[in-house]
């Protein structure tokens, strides 16, 4: 079961994180938030649904920017 109060908490640090650069690949963003894979993607998935984070695909690559 997931805790939702670490997924909120989880978001607030990584947007934190992205606010220093204008896009991050999933790799950068979990070198620079030490967070695990699957906190990660919750993490992004709940900035995504506050509609705070948007994806684009370039080159093959999924990057994640700030809405």
């Amino acid at each position: 079961m997931f805790n939702k109060e670490s997924i909120v908490n989880n978001s607030r640090k990584l947007y934190a994180v992205m606010k220093k650069t204008s896009q991050y690949s999933f790799d950068d963003l979990q070198g620079q938030s030490h967070l695990n894979d699957t906190d990660l993607c919750l993490a992004i998935g709940q900035l995504m649904q506050e509609g705070k984070l948007t994806q684009r695909k370039e080159s093959g690559c999924i990057y994640y920017l700030i809405a």
